[in-house]
């Protein structure tokens, strides 16, 4: 009996292992404050079409619509839509040799995990065409061992645009955000 139940909460390890709540790492900056016209047109298709990366760009459309942005091909403000699902056991770094800095540090995978997991980033930038400059940008991160990159992104879209027309500031905004789900 006694080896049994060592066997059961062995297993149960290895289960809750992939399940557990999820952090979603979230960076998000507001660079200049939004003009009044909130005109939006998202970047040109590309010339491989990725179909998650088409699922980002409407869900980024929608919540911008849902924010008081409306869509128009004469728009001031220009939205880039882009999406990395990548080995999260990797490291990122960029910048030359003398300024080095990491752009996603490489995770330990836990104990008893039983896949590798991948990091799913979503990163939107607004320009602003009319005055030159960039107007704001968001980043949402997350680790998964078995969920998909569409199921992560209408929480990546929210957590990276979580910021879209907050006070300006001087440097970016990070927090982390924990929900329930399948890692």
């Amino acid at each position: 009996m006694i080896r049994s139940l060592s066997w059961i909460s062995a297993g149960a390890m290895m289960v809750s292992g992939c399940a557990g709540p999820i952090e979603t790492r979230v960076q998000t900056h507001q660079v200049i404050a939004t003009s009044a016209q909130k005109q939006f047109i998202v970047t040109a298709k590309d010339t491989v079409e990725n179909e998650d990366l088409a699922l980002a760009r409407d869900l980024v459309a929608k919540s911008l619509g849902e924010r008081g942005y409306q869509s128009s091909p004469d728009a001031s403000i220009l939205v880039n839509v882009a999406l990395a699902d990548r080995p999260a056991d990797i490291a990122i770094d960029a910048g030359d040799k003398d300024t080095v800095q990491s752009i996603a540090s490489a995770k330990d995978q836990k104990r008893f995990q039983s896949c590798k997991d991948q990091e799913h980033r979503l990163t939107i930038v607004l320009f602003d065409q009319t005055r030159g400059t960039k107007l704001y940008t968001g980043n949402a991160a997350e680790y998964h061992c078995n969920g998909t990159i569409k199921q992560s992104l209408p929480f990546l879209v929210k957590s990276a645009l979580s910021g879209l027309d907050s006070n300006p500031t001087d440097t970016a905004r990070s927090a982390i955000r924990t929900r329930q789900g399948i890692e």
